[in-house]
């Protein structure tokens, strides 16, 4: 019993820990890219009022291997 629950502990490590960290120059942007899900935290320039576009925004599999131009659209 004790091996099986330290694989399935394993295998959610695998799934919801970030393998791709990557840092924009378009104002700060920042992606977290894990198995399961991609998290994007916005701070990029753009043609509003404010002058950024800010927020963060989460996306589950299987819409989270996608270029960042994919989800500026």
């Amino acid at each position: 019993m004790k091996k099986k629950r330290k694989q399935i502990i394993f295998i959610l490590i695998i799934l919801f820990t970030p393998f791709n960290i990557q840092a924009y120059k378009d104002g700060g942007t920042a992606t977290y890219t894990a198995f399961s899900y991609k998290l994007i935290v916005w701070n990029q320039l753009d043609d509003s009022p404010d002058g950024y576009k800010t927020g963060t925004e989460i996306y589950f599999l299987p819409n989270n291997f996608h270029n960042l131009d994919y989800y500026t659209k």
